[in-house]
């Protein structure tokens, strides 16, 4: 921006914004280029930096969540990898939940969920490695155990940028979970939706899917994500 622009928005005379320029300037809040425009400054960007690492994602995931559930009438589910291990720190059921989840270790889960096989999909090749040392214990007739196997599935996670578990963990539960970034374009949570997988049909499983690819995209917009 134009000193004379910033001294209109700010309803002061040129002089006194040229002003208050400089002393932002000195202090690297503020930077001029070559045009004599200006724009933030190293200092206001780091400041911004340390308040959006400050954001609890659980608080600015949470009316997103309760938009998917309700859409969607599924479980919305937020999840982080913790190491080698799947933790879920916010869970959100609709009005009239079709599904009641039971009981279950989800921790050791990595590569049988949705939400698993997301932030596994995104995860260095050492946690990745570890996961899969750990053991891929069979849940059910459709678990991935297979080293290989599982990594050509986390291959299409990443490219598609979802993921899908059908009948992996839980006999009759289908969990579908997008990625979630922060300001640095780094995958630090999966949002997904739980539903029983007799009543998903094809047409609901591509809605669903867009649905929750959105909120994932509006929650990484919140942490400062500004491009995906």
């Amino acid at each position: 921006m134009g000193v004379t622009e910033i001294s209109k928005l700010l309803g002061v005379q040129k002089s006194t914004a040229h002003s208050l320029l400089q002393t932002l300037m000195a202090r690297d809040f503020v930077q001029q280029n070559e045009a004599g425009r200006y724009s933030l400054g190293v200092q206001l960007i780091e400041l911004g930096h340390i308040c959006l690492e400050k954001l609890d994602i659980r608080d600015v995931a949470k009316p997103s969540m309760l938009e998917l559930a309700n859409e969607t009438s599924q479980i919305a589910i937020l999840a982080v990898l913790a190491h080698d291990k799947l933790i879920i720190i916010e869970k959100v059921e609709p009005e009239r939940p079709f599904l009641i989840i039971p009981k279950f270790d989800f921790s050791v889960a990595v590569h049988s969920t949705a939400v698993g096989k997301v932030l596994m999909a995104n995860a260095a090749n050492d946690i990745i490695d570890k996961i899969i040392d750990n053991g891929l214990e069979k849940y059910t007739d459709f678990t991935l155990t297979d080293r290989t196997e599982l990594l050509r599935e986390l291959d299409v996670v990443r490219k598609q940028g979802y993921g899908i578990g059908c009948n992996e963990t839980i006999n009759g539960v289908t969990c579908l979970a997008a990625p979630i970034f922060n300001n640095s374009r780094k995958v630090i949570a999966a949002l997904s939706v739980s539903c029983p997988s007799s009543v998903l049909t094809e047409n609901e499983h591509l809605e669903i899917i867009r649905i929750l690819k959105q909120k994932a995209g509006i929650i990484s917009q919140r942490l400062g994500c500004r491009q995906l």
